[in-house]
Formats: C-alpha cells, structure tokens, sequence
C-alpha cells in the first residue's frame, strides 16, 4: 500500500512512540512486507508463535518500526499491546471469579440464595482471590526468568517514610474532596445514583476484612496490576501520554458505575503520574489507601449506627462542605511541600 492511502493515519504511530519517517515507501519495502506475510501464514505454529510474540519483551512496535504502518498494522500493535498489557488483570478477574463460584456450595449458604452469600461471603473470596493472583504473578516472573517486584515496579529498599506518610494524606485529603463534591452536586445524569451506590458499599458484614480488604489488599492489588505490570508493559511500547490514559481507562471501567468510573478515573491519573514520576508504585499503593481510608471510617460508623445511612439533612451540609474543604487544603498543602522540596534538591528523608 502506498504511504500517499494512509497519510491521515501517520499521526497514530507517532502518539504511541515512533518518529514518522521522511520520504515515499519503496518497493523493495513493500516486496518485504509481503514476503513476511506470506511467511507467517505458511508457518504451521503460527499459533504458538504468536502467543509467544506477545509475552516478548521487546517485540516490533510502535517505538521501534522504522517505516509508515498500515492501517491494519497499526490495529494490530494496538490490540497486541492491550492484550499483553491486561493479562494480569484478566488473570484476576478469572481466580476471583472461580473463587466465588467454588466457594458458595462449600459456604453452606445455598439454601439462602447467592445475592445473601455474596453479601455475607464476598469479602472472604476476594481476600482469597488476592493472595493466589498475587502467588500466580509471582510464579509467573519467576518462570520467565524476570523478578515480580521489577515487572510491577514494587521496591522496597531506599524507601522515603515521609514521602510515603505524604502520599497516604495526599489521598485521604483527595477522597474527602471529591467524596464531598460528589455528595452536594445536584443529583442528575450519572450522579442521580450516588447515595444508593454510596450506601450499598457500607453495607457488609465483616468489620475486620472490610478493612483488611479496602484499606491493604484492594490498594495493593490494584495497583500491582494496573500501575505496576499493566502500565510498566505500555510503557515499554508507548509514549507515555498514551500508556498513562489508556490504563486509567482500563482501570476506571473496571469500577462498573458510571459514577464511581469517574471517580477512580480521577484517582487512577494522579497515581499514574506519581508512581511515573517515583518509579516505585509503593507511593501510589499509599495514596490508594489513603483514598479509601474515609470510606472506611466511614462504613465503620454506619456499621455501628445503621441509623446514619438515612438521607443527608439539610444541617448536615456545612459538616459536608467543612470535610470537604479540610481534604481540599489538605492535598493541596502536600503537593506544594513535595514540590518545593523536590525543586530544592533536599531530600523528605
């Protein structure tokens, strides 16, 4: 195909990493292309290479092709990287999944329906449902030859504590912010649901693995699978811009409600741009937690005093605003001190 059909497309390639060459394609380009192709459909384990093609580590993409891409070259990388890039994650929507279908006809619970087993049991399973991902993506880095805590960016050495204390109340102040925001805004389009989302979170069962699960392994988790292995994985083929949007999405969509994928749309930018700016996702695991921690005061209180879940009064808006603003000040007085200090040169430790 000549370059002259695909020029409105030459900007695609460029986004994700790779410097649009000068000059018209040759036939000499154009006979190679068609001969690899040829090739490839020739070969008998076409299959099995192509799986393998994509767990490479430096496979020909978008930062290292040298020559205008097609249309379908350019879907293919695309597609290729997104499948490569959300293996883990599909792995642990699978084992938390089969977790859950295995463990409600061993929970002796079957002659109360799912729905009450779920709402009894679900907190269990996922706890479960972590530790194996987590032993799985170990076993995994280790068989090929790669270490797990470098394919998700997880150090644990040279760790600054203050930056680390930083980053929890950087998030909780962000989550008092928007949580309050979400709550006053009039209650139209995506919002309409908020309260009922709200309120179905807090009402579990567990008191102890509620806040095992919402406060350690959700953040932990999470963040090793889409701002350790799946963005580390993008980063290697895309730009950064591209690889930081597209795992905020996939991470965003994975929270099913609209209202709540705008929120962890918001969430996931600013740990995106922290554990890139850091290296070391332990400092976004810190701000996710520090995210979820008002919620779990929060679901604690409700758990204590059910009475608390009715709706908001209108005496209860200034306490809303007051906790919002306190958030509001909060983050923003921890992002001007890591900056000016990051600027000065000085150390946090």
């Amino acid at each position: 195909m000549s370059k002259k059909k695909y020029k409105i497309f030459d900007w695609v390639p460029y986004l994700f990493g790779n410097e649009v060459p000068d000059g018209d394609q040759t036939e000499e380009i154009e006979k190679e292309d068609a001969d690899t192709e040829k090739e490839e459909k020739n070969n008998k384990s076409k299959k099995k290479k192509r799986r393998a093609e994509i767990n490479d580590e430096n496979p020909v993409s978008f930062r290292t092709v040298t020559e205008p891409l097609t249309v379908q070259q350019i879907v293919y990388f695309i597609v290729r990287d997104l499948l490569y890039a959300i293996g883990p994650m599909l792995s642990y929507i699978w084992i938390a999944m089969l977790c859950i279908v295995i463990g409600y006809p061993l929970s002796g619970m079957t002659r109360y329906g799912f729905e009450v087993y779920l709402a009894e049991r679900s907190n269990l399973m996922i706890a479960i449902a972590v530790i194996i991902t987590l032993r799985y993506l170990y076993k995994k880095s280790k068989k090929r030859g790669s270490v797990f805590f470098e394919d998700a960016s997880l150090y644990r050495k040279d760790i600054d504590w203050k930056k680390l204390l930083m980053a929890f109340v950087f998030g909780a102040g962000c989550a008092l912010f928007l949580s309050s925001a979400l709550t006053l805004v009039p209650k139209v389009w995506v919002f309409a649901t908020y309260n009922t989302k709200a309120t179905a979170v807090y009402q579990r069962y567990d008191i102890l693995l509620t806040i095992i699960e919402s406060a350690f392994l959700t953040p932990l988790v999470e963040e090793i699978i889409f701002r350790g292995y799946m963005l580390n994985r993008l980063l290697k083929r895309w730009n950064d811009l591209p690889a930081l949007i597209v795992t905020t999405l996939v991470f965003s969509v994975m929270h099913g409600s609209s209202i709540w994928i705008i929120y962890a749309f918001v969430m996931g930018l600013i740990i995106g741009v922290v554990s890139m700016r850091e290296g070391n996702i332990l400092y976004g695991i810190f701000i996710h937690a520090g995210f979820n921690l008002p919620s779990v005061i929060q679901w604690f209180i409700y758990f204590v005093h059910p009475e608390l879940q009715s709706t908001q009064a209108i005496t209860e808006i200034f306490e809303t605003v007051l906790l919002g603003v306190f958030g509001l000040i909060a983050a923003i007085a921890v992002y001007l001190f890591y900056n000016v200090r990051v600027k000065d040169g000085i150390s946090t430790n």
